[in-house]
């Protein structure tokens, strides 16, 4: 076995650039503060039951509750994003950069289901009635980053999936991760994100359960891509670990693309120059959270970028989506903060990932141990962080 392969480091200069994206988005949003009337984020929730288009908006607004962010623009962005990446994917343009949802075809399906079950889940279940109880944050997202649309690229194309794996996953995302936010998470004293990523692993394993057991549930492969003339990647570059980091971005809703990243980062600061109260639940700490989030994803890729070459795909992704941002809303928007978050976020998220996916029976997709890491490895982050901070 040749360990010097094993260990070999990424791009410096690739690490640096993305750290200073981190830093430049922190002090950039930090001067916008902005505070606006329209799309404050406690107007939303106290308006979701009684107006169908805060309820809209609140559908929206979902795509990006795995960022963290929660906004209408972001979400809107990474959805053209994702729409944009698949064209120009599908029509093997020089300009697609990574593969939209893994070289698989399978984006449409990918997004049919992320729509349909968050229809069910806010349409016609209409769990956003508990927001007349007193909450102000409900858990609907699940569906769209959970077991609808892994399940989707699990068995492949086909009308009868789309309408099964949305249904189940729209039944048991919201109670379960519901359930655990008032019940578990406050006893215990650790971000909320760890309710809702476990809630992903769980309903994960139960739906992928049932879904063994339907005769209707085959396995089919869409109809591939002619992907030619594409240079391949230098993944020692600075570039490609620029373009990975933005990828990380859109990872949890299973685009894996670089545009639909930079597109909603790019929403990301359009929601905040609409009013600074409407992003990440009109908390404030958005400058941090996108520090925290480009120092995991710049650490991550820095140092396991062999596994890239060795296996394709690596799950940088976990602590961006978790550890990072979920420590900087627990703690605070500072500095110490958010650096140290991103930096034992990047360590920690994608070997545990890769440790737990790599146990899960067949049947059962990867992003089962995705979540579970981000459980893990958020609740490891907080406890230190704590710690040593305060």
């Amino acid at each position: 076995m040749n360990t010097d392969k094993q260990f070999k480091l990424g791009s410096v200069v690739g690490l640096l650039i993305n750290l200073l994206i981190g830093f430049a988005l922190y002090f950039l949003v930090s001067a916008i503060q902005r505070v606006g009337t329209v799309l404050d984020y406690n107007q939303i929730v106290q308006t979701v039951t009684s107006n169908t288009s805060s309820k809209l908006v609140w559908f929206f607004m979902n795509f990006t509750e795995p960022q963290f962010y929660a906004g209408l623009f972001s979400s809107l962005f990474i959805i053209v994003g994702g729409i944009i990446a698949w064209v120009l994917d599908k029509t093997n343009s020089k300009f697609a950069g990574f593969p939209v949802s893994y070289s698989s075809n399978m984006f449409p399906w990918v997004l049919a289901s992320q729509l349909l079950s968050l229809t069910l889940t806010i349409f016609v279940f209409n769990f956003t009635r508990y927001f007349d109880q007193g909450f102000t944050w409900l858990p609907t997202f699940i569906t769209v980053v959970g077991i609808a649309p892994a399940l989707m690229l699990l068995y492949g194309p086909g009308l009868e999936k789309l309408l099964t794996v949305s249904l189940l996953a729209s039944l048991v995302s919201f109670p379960t991760a519901h359930w655990l936010n008032q019940t578990i998470m406050p006893i215990l004293e650790i971000p909320g994100v760890v309710a809702n990523v476990s809630t992903m692993a769980i309903t994960g394993i139960i739906v992928c359960a049932i879904a063994k057991a339907l005769p209707w549930m085959k396995k089919t492969d869409a109809p591939a891509l002619e992907r030619k003339n594409r240079p391949a990647d230098d993944l020692d570059s600075p570039l490609w670990a620029v373009r990975r980091a933005f990828a990380d971005f859109s990872e949890p809703q299973f685009y894996g693309n670089e545009l639909a990243g930079l597109f909603v980062v790019a929403g990301v600061l359009v929601d905040s120059v609409v009013n600074v109260n409407h992003p990440a639940y009109g908390s404030g700490v958005v400058p941090g959270i996108l520090l925290s989030q480009f120092v995991a994803a710049g650490v991550g890729i820095f140092l396991y970028s062999q596994k890239f070459k060795d296996q394709g795909w690596y799950a940088t992704y976990v602590p961006v989506v978790s550890a990072a941002p979920g420590t900087v809303l627990l703690l605070g928007g500072t500095l110490p903060v958010a650096i140290l978050a991103g930096v034992l976020g990047g360590i920690i998220g994608a070997p545990l990932a890769e440790y737990l996916y790599s146990r899960l029976p067949e049947g059962y997709h990867i992003t089962i141990g995705n979540v579970a890491s981000m459980a893990i490895t958020t609740i490891m982050v907080s406890i230190v962080l704590k710690f040593l901070l305060f």
